[in-house]
């Protein structure tokens, strides 16, 4: 037998083949195409909740990062302003996001296992090394570093690889239900902090959490496969899709979205406890609320963006509304000057904040015209906003000491930013509208 008829051999052997045993990090070319989406049942529901199960450690550690923001800057040792403390969340989510272009393309490639598993080890080894961690720059490094790095080389490549088991017709609320994690994260750190830090202390609290990601983790890797043959060829930064005029728009205005979205969700604890005197827990029951209004904000309107038959319904059409009341509600939160009302805020904002997260993604989704290209797409719409959400909570956060513990700067900031994002966002829509008008009528 020779060489050639040996490979020939091994690569008909079904089940056993070298393309089974080779697909586990990196995905044969050789991949044949499965035809379109299954657009359900359980092989695409298997996708979802693997994917819930990654936006449930990654974004759910950053929707609770309100409680590490009010815990650090309670502790003397650590020795940092509000505004410092920040961008420990800031270059998290920076992170995440920033390195989507580069994840993005490397699943494209065919590499989603092997940049997914990186991932996991670099996030477990950054709350391990966070729960030894005494200065702010040990936490910058290892909570903010570390964690946002292992978070942006999972989170792109698992979205764009549940992307592809939906049509477009059905694929925004499938993203809301995976990106529904966030929300729940974002309820369940906070209980489990509140709970285990007065028992074993911030350092086993923080292992604790290693433990459930290293579980969770290792489920969600056995959820979740590559649908689509990798491309041939893919480039990191491919920008061809900045030729269109209308996704660069669509980015501008999520970028300004971003300046001022996640400021409530930093700095609603340390307002609490700040300018209302409540205390660390209940000032922390509020990241549950915000949070947990969150689950009806990622799946109603993500629900609504998917009713196609209805005229004008896309998921950037929905996002106006959701994110102008954001922007409202923002410049409300300075007539807050009771517990109770910072709660009704909270749910609120949880809701249309939410929301406009998961149509963020939803809506870069569904510009992209080539599935296998998924990743690079969502990859370039992520890492241009990854800018403004490393610098959007530090300047909230200099604009409260600016005002000498006065959150009227930094809430004006926040409500004007949204509001620019969302005039920017309504001129995409319309837009968008004009264009598949144009294209019903054959022109």
């Amino acid at each position: 037998m020779t060489p050639h008829q040996s490979l020939a051999t091994l690569e008909s052997n079904g089940p056993t083949s070298m393309q089974e045993k080779t697909s586990w990090l990196r995905q044969s070319k050789d991949f044949p195409d499965p035809g379109p989406p299954p657009d359900g049942g359980w092989v695409a529901w298997r996708a979802v909740l693997g994917g819930f199960l990654v936006v449930f450690l990654c974004w759910g550690f950053i929707n609770s990062f309100g409680l590490f923001q009010t815990y650090y800057t309670s502790q003397p040792h650590i020795n940092a302003s509000p505004s410092d403390i920040s961008w420990i969340g800031s270059i998290q989510i920076f992170l995440l996001m920033f390195t989507g272009a580069y994840s993005g393309s490397a699943s494209d490639l065919g590499y989603f296992r092997l940049i997914s598993i990186a991932g996991i080890c670099v996030f477990i080894l950054g709350v391990f090394m966070t729960s030894i961690s005494h200065t702010y720059w040990q936490l910058l490094l290892s909570h903010g570093v570390c964690n946002g790095l292992g978070m942006g080389l999972m989170f792109i490549p698992t979205m764009s690889v549940v992307s592809t088991y939906w049509s477009p017709n059905r694929k925004s609320l499938a993203i809301g239900c995976m990106l529904c994690g966030a929300a729940v994260g974002g309820m369940v750190f906070p209980v489990l902090f509140n709970n285990l830090l007065p028992r074993i202390g911030f350092g086993w609290t923080m292992r604790v959490f290693g433990f459930i990601a290293i579980v969770l983790f290792t489920c969600s890797q056995l959820l979740l496969k590559k649908r689509l043959p990798p491309k041939d060829s893919v480039r990191i930064l491919d920008f061809e899709a900045l030729k269109d005029g209308l996704f660069d728009l669509f980015i501008l205005g999520s970028f300004t979205n971003f300046l001022g979205l996640y400021f409530a969700f930093f700095f609603i604890g340390s307002y609490a406890r700040n300018v209302l005197g409540m205390s660390f827990s209940k000032s922390n029951n509020l990241i549950l609320v915000i949070n947990g209004t969150g689950i009806p904000g990622r799946l109603i309107p993500m629900w609504l963006a998917d009713q196609r038959q209805w005229k004008g319904i896309r998921p950037v059409t929905v996002q106006i509304p959701v994110n102008l009341i954001t922007s409202i509600l923002l410049f409300s939160w300075i007539a807050v000057r009771d517990e109770s009302s910072l709660y009704i805020f909270a749910a609120f904002y949880g809701f249309t904040a939410n929301a406009v997260q998961s149509l963020f993604p939803a809506t870069l989704a569904d510009m992209t015209l080539d599935p296998r290209k998924a990743g690079s797409q969502l990859g370039w719409g992520f890492t241009i906003g990854s800018f403004s959400c490393l610098t959007g909570q530090p300047i909230g956060g200099l604009l409260v000491q600016a005002g000498d513990g006065d959150y009227t700067y930094a809430q004006i900031y926040g409500g004007a930013s949204t509001l620019c994002g969302c005039a920017i966002v309504a001129s995409v829509a319309w837009l968008r509208i004009r264009q598949q008008q144009r294209i019903d009528n054959g022109c």
